[in-house]
C-alpha cells in the first residue's frame, strides 16, 4: 500500500481526494490547518503549510503528495498574506518532497493563470492559450508552474498541476451552488460554463499518482460538457464572445475548457455529469 499526503484534507476537494484514495487502497495522511476532530485523528495532522520545517515532518515517509492546502481566492487577504499562502506553501511542499525522496506530485493550479476568457484569441481554451492571470492569485500559481518545471529538471521530480475550472461539491450547499449557476446562466460566463466535480478531480489526481509519465506536466480539469441545456457557440453570442474563433467541436454543448491533453496522456474521463449532480445523493453512483 502506498502512503500519499493530501494538503488541504478537511477543504471541500481535499475531503474528496482522502475518500477517494481511500476506496483505492491507499494510506492518506491528510494535512491541513484546521482542528482535528475531538477525539482525535490518527491519520490527520494540523499543519499551516508556512511552516517549512512541519511540512518536512509531515512528508517523512510518504510516496506522494497530493497539494489542495491553499485557500481559493485571494479576496479578503491582503497581497502579502495572498503570496504567502500560495507561493511560499506551495514551495515549501514541492522542497520538503524533494527533501524526503518524494517523486510524484499532484497539485492545484487555476483557470486563472489564463486571467480574462473574453480576451482569448481562441476557443476552446487549451494549456497552449495565452496566460496573463488578472492578480495575485493566479500569478502564484503560474509561478509555482514554472517552480515544477524547474524541479521536474533539477531533481527528477514528476509533478502535474491541475488548472481547475468551477469545482462543485456533492453537499447540499454544492447541488444549491451548481443549481444557482445553472438556473442565471450568465453567472457561469467566467468559467466559460465549465465545471467539474470534486470527485473527478480526485481521480485525475490518482491517474497521475499512478502514471509512468515524468518531469512537470499541466493539465486543464472540467466536465466534457458546459452546465447549460444551451449549446456552447449560443452561449457565446449572448455573453460577449462574438468575435472569438472557435474551433470546431463534436458535441454542441461540449467543454469550452479542453481537457484533451489530460484524457490522451492519463486516459482520464469525468464521470459526472451537471444533471446528475444536482440529483439527491441516493440516486447517484
Amino acid at each position: 500500500m502506498k502512503r500519499i499526503v493530501v494538503t488541504g484534507s478537511k477543504g471541500g476537494t481535499g475531503r474528496s481526494i482522502v475518500s477517494v484514495l481511500g476506496k483505492a487502497g491507499y494510506e492518506v495522511i491528510g494535512v491541513d490547518r484546521l482542528a482535528p476532530e475531538p477525539y482525535g485523528e490518527s491519520d490527520y495532522i494540523q499543519l499551516d503549510l508556512r511552516d517549512a520545517t512541519g511540512v518536512n515532518d509531515a512528508l517523512a515517509g510518504a510516496d506522494g503528495v497530493i497539494h489542495f492546502g491553499s485557500p481559493p481566492a485571494d479576496c479578503n487577504m491582503g497581497t502579502t498574506e495572498a503570496f504567502s499562502m500560495l507561493a511560499v506553501a506551495g514551495f515549501n511542499v514541492f522542497q520538503a518532497a524533494r527533501n524526503v525522496g518524494i517523486k510524484r506530485i499532484a497539485w492545484a493550479s487555476s483557470i486563472e493563470v489564463y486571467g480574462d476568457m473574453e480576451k482569448q484569441p481562441q476557443l476552446p481554451v487549451t494549456e497552449e492559450s495565452p496566460l496573463c492571470p488578472p492578480g495575485i492569485y493566479g500569478s502564484s500559481k503560474l509561478l509555482l508552474e514554472r517552480l515544477a518545471l524547474d524541479y521536474a529538471r533539477w531533481y527528477g521530480m514528476s509533478i502535474a498541476g491541475f488548472r481547475l475550472s468551477r469545482i462543485i461539491y456533492n453537499t447540499p450547499s454544492g447541488r444549491a451552488k451548481l443549481k444557482r449557476i445553472v438556473d442565471d446562466e450568465g453567472l457561469g460566463g467566467d468559467c466559460l460554463w465549465s465545471y467539474i466535480d470534486a470527485r473527478d478531480v480526485a481521480t485525475a489526481c490518482q491517474a497521475w499518482l499512478e502514471s509512468d509519465h515524468q518531469g512537470a506536466e499541466v493539465f486543464n480539469l472540467a466536465a466534457a460538457n458546459v452546465h447549460q441545456d444551451v449549446a456552447a457557440n449560443i452561449l457565446l453570442d449572448k455573453y460577449g464572445y462574438r468575435t472569438t474563433p472557435i474551433r470546431e467541436s463534436k458535441a454542441s454543448d461540449g467543454t469550452l475548457f479542453s481537457t484533451g491533453k489530460i484524457r490522451e496522456m492519463l486516459g482520464w474521463q469525468a464521470r459526472y455529469d451537471w444533471r446528475t449532480m444536482l440529483k439527491p445523493p441516493s440516486n447517484q453512483e
